[in-house]
């Protein structure tokens, strides 16, 4: 889809923020210090440990391979090649092609889509969504790109994963 976009849309040279051009890592790093303890917090919760981790929709692999943590990390690696395209089409596209025209204004209802694809997760996650699309919206109409945020929804994701694994091994 994204090469469609690409070749009918008009297009900077940046491809809608891949670029590494304006990124300053420390912010990126404390947005996700701060999700730390919001994750830790979650990963008690039975709603959040019914839905992560994710991985354990692959456990029916298990009996089948002689090796089921390279089958795992495939899983994993997928899983975070899908926030690639996440990033590209709800901050990139949305963002910067609607800037455009709405200016600033087209980060509000990016960010209510975004939260839109969050429904049925666990409520806490469905709510944050929001916020923290609006929050890397504003972020990547700033700076120009999205490689930041990208790094923060991925890390977001993965310490769901962990936290998922470690809560649903404690909590049993």
């Amino acid at each position: 889809m994204n090469l469609v976009l690409y070749k009918i849309l008009p297009v900077e040279q940046n491809y809608w923020g891949m670029t590494l051009k304006n990124v300053q890592w420390r912010p990126y790093c404390l947005m996700l210090a701060l999700m730390v303890p919001l994750i830790i917090f979650a990963s008690t919760q039975p709603d959040f440990l019914s839905a992560y981790p994710r991985l354990k929709q692959v456990a029916f692999i298990v009996p089948y391979t002689e090796n089921p943590l390279w089958y795992q990390f495939l899983y994993e690696i997928s899983y975070g090649i899908d926030f690639i395209t996440i990033e590209l089409f709800f901050r990139g596209f949305l963002v910067f092609a609607f800037v455009r025209y709405a200016g600033p204004s087209a980060i509000l209802p990016m960010a209510t889509f975004y939260c839109s694809i969050h429904f049925g997760k666990p409520l806490l996650e469905c709510i944050s969504s929001f916020f923290g699309g609006l929050i890397l919206g504003m972020v990547a109409h700033k700076t120009q790109s999205i490689v930041g945020g990208l790094a923060v929804h991925l890390g977001i994701a993965w310490m769901m994963e962990i936290g998922g694994y470690v809560g649903n091994l404690v909590i049993k």
